[in-house]
């Protein structure tokens, strides 16, 4: 065991030979004013030898105060450092700490990503499982409902047509939950070419407008674009962004409701898109948790029972993977407006990556 010496002790030692240095000198002195006294014995030598001695005494005051202040100093410097020792021994292990924290994080860290590729080689295993047997469903049925396999009664179709809708839902889920597991592991393949926004928004309502009129909606470009720039984006994915939030908007709009669309350029050579309705809106304490996976909001559930959940998580991953931006403002029963950018260019940090190219 290692032994230290006492604080005391140090400084006694420390502080020793000053102390016989000045008993030396005082002693010399001494000795000397006697050797002049006894030698000359003139009246003025007995004030000389008071002179000594008031000498001798204000140098050994002087000298013990010195020694006093040099004992404080030393007595500084041994709390400092026992201070600054366990300072040093609390960041040893802080540090020591630090370095099992980022080893546990690390280690929860690959458990996660071990977990979440299980996952999603799940998802991708059941999914394609279910697309197999749902599209043979619906193509029986599609043959059902139109008299190839013969003649049907008025309600043999009425059910076979709730069959078949049913079955379709059923095949977009699928194909939504493949879609998002894809983009969630960056797994999509991104082909950038020049588009024209108004061709896809166009194509997307031509088939929303069957939908619109039932409902007696009015869908129009406000303000009405003129002379659009081109973005570099990939259609596909555009079109799977147009499609989700024009169709929420059909869905969730009250009959006879508007719609309106707008693009327009703005600075840092980016377009600005925007999807207005006057439908049921977002309650307040939901829209935090409007871009999450799976989510929908209350009222949205209680007006359409069937949805996935995933259409806006697709939305929102598709357009920031382009290097834009989503934001959107909602009041409940007032409707809901959804803004997004995009740049004129190719985002400089997107990088294909091979995989199952068709759609999401």
């Amino acid at each position: 065991m290692k032994r230290t010496i006492p604080k005391m002790t140090l400084m006694f030692l420390l502080s020793l030979p000053f102390i016989v240095f000045g008993i030396v000198i005082v002693a010399i002195s001494l000795r000397h004013a006697r050797e002049m006294a006894a030698i000359m014995s003139l009246p003025f030598m007995e004030l000389f030898r008071a002179d000594v001695y008031y000498i001798v005494g204000a140098f050994a005051v002087c000298f013990s105060a010195e020694v006093i202040l040099l004992l404080r100093a030393v007595n500084d410097y041994m709390t400092k450092a026992k201070q600054l020792e366990g300072l040093s021994r609390e960041q040893e292990k802080g540090a020591q700490m630090l370095v099992r924290r980022d080893l546990e994080l690390t280690t929860a860290n690959e458990r996660l990503r071990k977990l979440d590729d299980v996952k999603s080689g799940f998802i991708s295993v059941v999914a394609h499982q279910l697309r197999t047997p749902l599209s043979g469903i619906k193509w029986t049925l599609n043959l059902l409902i139109s008299g190839d396999m013969g003649a049907l009664s008025t309600e043999q179709k009425t059910f076979l047509m709730k069959a078949y809708e049913s079955n379709d839902r059923m095949i977009s889920l699928v194909n939504d939950m493949l879609g998002a597991d894809r983009i969630e592991s960056g797994k999509v393949r991104y082909i950038f070419q020049p588009v024209q926004l108004t061709d896809v928004i166009d194509n997307v309502l031509f088939e929303l407008l069957p939908q619109a009129k039932a409902k007696g909606l009015t869908i129009r470009y406000e303000p009405k674009p003129v002379n659009l720039p081109k973005v570099k984006a990939d259609p596909e994915k555009l079109r799977a962004v147009f499609q989700n939030l024009l169709e929420n908007s059909v869905k969730y709009s009250r009959a006879g409701g508007t719609i309106d669309i707008g693009i327009v350029p703005v600075e840092h050579d980016e377009i600005r898109v925007s999807i207005k309705d006057d439908g049921i809106g977002i309650p307040k304490e939901q829209q935090k948790n409007i871009f999450e996976r799976f989510f929908r909001a209350q009222n949205a559930i209680k007006m359409e029972t069937d949805g996935s959940g995933l259409g806006l998580f697709i939305v929102k991953s598709i357009i920031e993977r382009h290097g834009g931006h989503i934001s959107f403002e909602s009041t409940e029963g007032h409707g809901v407006t959804f803004h997004f950018t995009l740049p004129l260019g190719a985002p400089e940090n997107i990088i294909a990556k091979p995989s199952d190219a068709s759609g999401l």
